[in-house]
């Protein structure tokens, strides 16, 4: 599939905030995602949309300064989901790093999220922490992986 990415829209937030909610426990509400968008010196909220419909079927968020980036959030659409993209939303956010000159790439992801744990070491990102019992609804720790680019 095609993908179109690009800065995220006012437009677009119902729809990413529609996906915030079946796919996170804890989802961002649209004043929260429009708030974190609103600062583009330090901070991005991408969507991915299929070059032929334009239908939305993922996003990230990233907040950066200096050399170094934080992913935020990482979703991609139900109906979407084990098809790629994923890996091209990673591919996409660490194109966006180097041309901020960005060398460290930073996440965490629950322990038990193993789709997306399996996909950060396919792309290379490595483990490098963890934090017990940082999750709630349901309890779980957060590991932190770290990718240098």
């Amino acid at each position: 599939m095609e993908l179109l990415f690009e800065k995220a829209k006012q437009a677009d937030l119902e729809t990413i905030a529609a996906i915030e909610k079946v796919s996170f426990p804890d989802p961002w509400s649209v004043d929260s995602l429009w708030t974190f968008a609103s600062d583009e010196t330090i901070r991005a909220l991408v969507t991915a949309k299929e070059k032929e419909t334009g239908e939305l079927v993922g996003y990230y968020a990233l907040q950066y300064v200096l050399d170094e980036a934080e992913i935020a959030i990482v979703a991609v659409a139900a109906k979407f989901r084990r098809m790629g993209i994923g890996r091209q939303l990673i591919e996409d956010i660490i194109a966006f790093c180097k041309s901020k000159d960005v060398s460290t790439i930073h996440l965490e992801v629950r322990s038990e999220n193993e789709a997306a744990i399996h996909l950060y070491r396919a792309m290379g990102f490595e483990e490098n922490g963890r934090r017990k019992n940082y999750y709630e609804n349901p309890r779980e720790d957060a590991i932190l992986f770290r990718l240098s680019i």
